[in-house]
């Protein structure tokens, strides 16, 4: 008769400490009394067993199955794999095993009447009929938890399989191994309350399905209890936008949860949002081997905090996350967008997710996108950092949107990926005004409006351009005669200071975002240790900080003779919100005494 202890499947007295130890530190909470669990070893082909999962709502429903191998996806230890055939009517309406069943736990009834765990229906084979999967023994995820793979090699090995990383990858495997057994994950990336172009956008930075759900974000909804079958979803967004990966929970003690049986993101240690979620449909594919749930993340319940081999490990309790809140105003329309959005503080993805939440309120108020002018400014608090202020403008005649898209997501990557250390953001602020004209220019000519200035002294720069398929104009610029220029004629130049703020081609929003394409998906992998060395690491990011925002588009450069702009050299002059994207001038700068009592005194002789 099967026990209720994982001992007999660990081949030394160190396993079986490793093992005991892992499970009784899970089954010290009393909120909730974790399954028994059924031992591999005693896991037998044609054995019959029940799945739990949600294919609709958050109704827990079950499906019986078929033990039809236990074989190995690997050569180390804790490398099983326990090989099933889904069979009922549940499988005819969801068209087999659906991608987002992950995680649903998988039960034997002994002859003793007791229920026992046996692991977490993680895999699909992708077969004709869509109904043969793996199943991750519950040990080997117990194990991520106690950071041990101690685990005894599989006593019965059937045909060995192979593990794709995705659905695309196993049919290469399969096309390469016609012989073998190639499973896939059974996850997908899910999204609500995103403009669709931006999904496409997404599916290239993740380099991963993902499927959009139009009945909203779902954190509003009441909360559902974290159970076994119940579903699962590791949130990267929760908010007006909702993004992350949807599974089911395999196994409950006290405050851990464990889910999906397989790797989400793969990053060992994680933070990512542990919430519930609400199942929309089940989207029935069965030829393609790729029926798939339709639903999106719910309500908070703690974070995900462990992301390996065998499945997802979180934590009820304090959620921790970035505060994204976004403000954009259409001044044609006048239409306004707010949105208070919570990321997850993984390192890798808060680039993209702050680069998202920067986008979509633009697209809201613009009911799409087009041509116009885009000023942003962005805050982005960090503990331990100086707060960074952003502003800038950009001008489009395709849409302005795809211009402007990026630059906030680069700075705080930054922060998230530099030789100091991570800093993840606390707080961003995003402010944005959409105005309807392009306005765009190039520099014709430069004057100053008096005829002599002084040095040190404050004087105006009157900028004469050429608007973007428009009339001439002139911009009055007060400026400061730099002190160092002596008495005399100089001839300085006037070049714009950053001429990328402008595209004159009608490329849309996603041609302008994906770019050349030779950007490559996002890869995450544990993070290493610093790399501080001697010094203050905070300074040094601040001056990477500062050089990547030095791009103001709205701004004319002042080279004096021998300074070079690409050097860096040269003083910022505003234009009002015009972005000059072209053209030069020459100044000619008369300059006289300094006009005060210390400077004639120090002429006399």
């Amino acid at each position: 008769m099967p026990t209720t202890t994982p001992s007999t499947a660990i081949a030394s007295a160190r396993r079986v400490a490793l093992a005991a130890a892992g499970l009784a530190a899970l089954a010290t909470s009393p909120a909730l009394a974790a399954d028994p669990v059924m031992p591999l070893a005693d896991v037998r082909p044609g054995m019959t067993a029940t799945a739990y999962t949600v294919v609709q709502g958050t109704q827990i429903v079950s499906f019986p199955l078929t033990i039809l191998d236990v074989t190995r996806a690997g050569d180390g230890p804790g490398s099983s794999l326990i090989v099933v055939r889904a069979e009922g009517p549940l499988m005819q309406q969801t068209g087999g095993i659906a991608q987002g069943m992950s995680g649903s736990p998988v039960y034997i009834t002994g002859a003793d009447g007791v229920r026992r765990v046996i692991g977490a229906l993680a895999y699909g084979q992708g077969d004709e009929a869509n109904v043969v999967g793996g199943v991750t023994p519950i040990e080997q995820m117990i194990a991520n938890t106690v950071g041990t793979r101690q685990l005894e090699r599989t006593r019965a090995v059937g045909r060995p399989v192979r593990i794709a990383r995705s659905a695309d990858d196993a049919a290469r495997l399969r096309r390469a191994h016609p012989g073998d057994r190639v499973f896939a994950p059974l996850m997908r990336w899910s999204a609500a309350g995103l403009d669709p172009r931006l999904v496409r956008v997404l599916r290239r930075r993740l380099g991963a399905g993902v499927q959009v759900d139009a009945s909203g974000p779902g954190a509003l909804r009441p909360p559902v209890t974290l159970e076994p079958g119940a579903s699962l979803s590791a949130q990267v967004i929760q908010g007006p936008v909702a993004l992350g990966a949807i599974g089911t929970v395999t196994y409950v003690d006290g405050d851990t949860v464990l889910g999906f049986g397989h790797p989400f993101l793969g990053a060992g240690p994680e933070k990512l949002i542990m919430a519930d979620a609400h199942i929309t449909t089940v989207v029935a594919a069965p030829i393609k081997g790729q029926s798939y749930k339709l639903g999106v993340g719910g309500r908070a319940h703690g974070m995900i905090v462990g992301d390996r081999r065998d499945g997802v490990v979180g934590r009820s309790g304090p959620v921790e996350g970035v505060t994204v809140i976004a403000d954009a105003y259409d001044t044609a329309r006048g239409t306004r967008s707010h949105m208070e959005s919570l990321v997850a503080p993984q390192p890798e993805l808060v680039p993209v997710s702050t680069d998202l939440l920067q986008i979509e309120p633009v697209l809201r108020v613009r009911d799409g996108s087009g041509r116009g002018t885009l000023t942003v400014r962005y805050t982005i608090e960090t503990p331990g950092m100086p707060t960074v202020h952003y502003r800038n403008v950009y001008a489009a005649e395709g849409d302005v949107t795809g211009v402007a898209g990026g630059r906030l997501g680069s700075i705080v990557g930054i922060l998230t990926d530099n030789p100091a250390r991570v800093m993840v953001p606390r707080k961003v602020t995003i402010d944005e005004v959409l105005r309807p004209g392009v306005l765009a220019a190039t520099i014709v000519s430069a004057r100053t409006t008096t005829r002599t200035v002084r040095p040190g002294k404050r004087a105006v720069l009157a900028l004469t351009v050429r608007m973007w398929r428009g009339p001439g104009r002139r911009i009055l610029i007060p400026f400061r005669v730099p002190a160092g220029v002596g008495r005399g004629v100089t001839r300085a130049r006037i070049t714009p200071y950053d001429p990328t703020g402008f595209d004159s081609s009608a490329a849309d929003l996603v041609a302008a975002l994906e770019g050349d394409g030779t950007s490559a998906p996002l890869r995450i992998s544990p993070a290493g240790p610093p790399t501080d060395r001697a010094g203050a690491p905070e300074r040094r990011v601040v001056r990477i900080i500062r050089r990547s925002m030095d791009d103001r588009h709205d701004a004319v450069r002042l080279l004096l003779p021998g300074e070079d702009a690409e050097a860096g050299d040269g003083r910022q002059l505003g234009t009002d919100g015009v972005v000059i994207f072209g053209g030069r001038a020459t100044l000619t700068l008369r300059v006289g005494g300094t006009g005060t009592q210390k400077a004639r005194r120090a002429r006399r002789p």
